[in-house]
């Protein structure tokens, strides 16, 4: 009898056991899992685990989605197709509208924009040019001091901290640019980029176009990115005579470009009438070339800016195309850069080249039937000295002139039919 009543009474304690756990697993269905992970070896639950403390969940956020900027432009000759519904901008610029606040991560390149590889402590360009040494280079006194390139410079602002990394912007996308293309053969350093970059590059190319100055990039930049863009833009495109070499980037607390400014030298009102005259001056001087064949042309062009234009350091907007071909007076980049507008407009193909030559200096790049050739109208713009740098080999360059930066991407010149002994 005592031993049935013992076992009548364990029965009992079991069953009480048994009605105390369903009661909590209904409260609480997480001593369920727990009891289950135990009892099979499991250890505690995925969710748990990952915690570091039991009875802790994680649970991930939903990302919040912003909807697109509505400041795209009308669709235009050249423009990228996109499907329906999708605003055929990448995720950074979805996020981004005037008067929001907006967190960018830092994000890893693709590749340097620049294309370039180190080799023996020297930048080697893509199309197989091999910087020579700059230490070797030696000016001849004819052309001594006959230089005042400026390169591209960056005025680096953080902007105030925002919790969580935040910024507001009042400033949108301006011009997008994405309805442009840019042809190869005469835009090189476009081509030089990669699609960020050259996203990037259209819509700074098309703000400056426009004369709007200041607004928010396109892509999620960072700052050490975005010199070779601008430069890109600025190298390609000396009809922009009125963009000045320095710009403006401020950026967040990951170092990404949240706003862009770029410097004119020149007012809005300032600009119809220069460009007026500008583009007068211009049609009157490849009048002079109609009906050339294209070397005629280009050797002619070469000696219409050393007839016109005086070497002058002190000369206002010196780095643009419009001081040598308007005002008659500039240094080498004014030279370079209004032989590159001239060229271009005749069909033939001619780079902004910059790069060392005892300073900094710039002179060009054409493209003939052969191949390519260095012509340096600034350094020939000297008494008897008219053809000493034109149409000249990269190994006839190799003592004066070192090309920098992105311009060690420009071809090779070793064209030699039309090259000048």
């Amino acid at each position: 009898m005592k031993i049935l009543k013992n076992i009548i009474t364990g029965i009992g304690i079991v069953a009480a056991i048994l009605c105390a756990l369903i009661i909590l697993s209904a409260i609480n269905p997480g001593i369920t899992r727990t009891l289950s992970s135990l009892l099979s070896g499991n250890g505690l639950p995925k969710q748990e685990e990952e915690s570091g403390e039991a009875g802790e969940t994680h649970q991930e956020e939903e990302p919040e989605t912003l909807d697109a900027p509505s400041d795209t432009p009308a669709g235009t000759e050249g423009e990228e197709e996109t499907s329906e519904g999708d605003s055929g901008l990448p995720e950074e610029e979805e996020e981004m509208g005037t008067g929001q606040s907006v967190q960018r991560q830092p994000e890893e390149p693709d590749r340097s924009f620049s294309g370039s590889e180190d080799r023996g402590g020297r930048v080697r360009g893509t199309n197989g040019y091999e910087p020579p040494s700059e230490s070797g280079v030696s000016v001849p006194e004819a052309v001594s001091g006959k230089s005042g390139y400026e390169p591209i410079t960056e005025k680096a602002e953080e902007l105030p901290d925002a919790e969580g990394g935040e910024y507001t912007s009042d400033l949108g996308y301006g011009e997008t640019g994405d309805n442009l293309s840019f042809d190869s053969i005469f835009y090189p350093y476009y081509q030089m980029l990669d699609p960020k970059g050259q996203h990037l590059y259209r819509q700074i190319y098309a703000n400056a176009a426009a004369y709007n100055a200041a607004f928010v990039p396109i892509e999620a930049v960072p700052v050490s990115e975005l010199k070779d863009v601008i430069m890109a833009v600025y190298n390609d495109h000396p009809e922009l005579f009125w963009l000045n070499t320095v710009y403006t980037c401020k950026y967040d607390q990951n170092r990404i470009c949240a706003e862009l400014e770029l410097e004119f030298n020149m007012t809005l009102e300032e600009l119809t009438p220069a460009s007026r005259t500008f583009y007068n001056i211009t049609n009157e001087i490849l009048a002079q070339v109609q009906g050339l064949g294209v070397y005629e042309k280009e050797s002619r062009l070469h000696d219409i800016l050393i007839d016109r234009v005086e070497y002058d350091k002190g000369v206002d907007k010196n780095q643009s195309a419009y001081s040598a071909l308007v005002d008659g007076k500039s240094v080498c980049a004014g030279y370079a850069r209004a032989y590159q507008y001239l060229m271009q407009r005749t069909g033939i193909p001619c780079f902004y080249c910059t790069g060392y030559a005892g300073t900094d200096h710039a002179w060009n790049i054409v493209g003939l039937d052969d191949g390519y050739y260095n012509v340096d109208v600034t350094w020939d713009d000297t008494e008897g000295g008219q053809y000493d740098y034109f149409n000249k080999t990269d190994e006839a360059y190799a003592d004066t002139h070192v090309r920098r930066e992105l311009s060690v991407n420009l071809p090779k010149c070793e064209g030699q039919r039309y090259a000048v002994q």
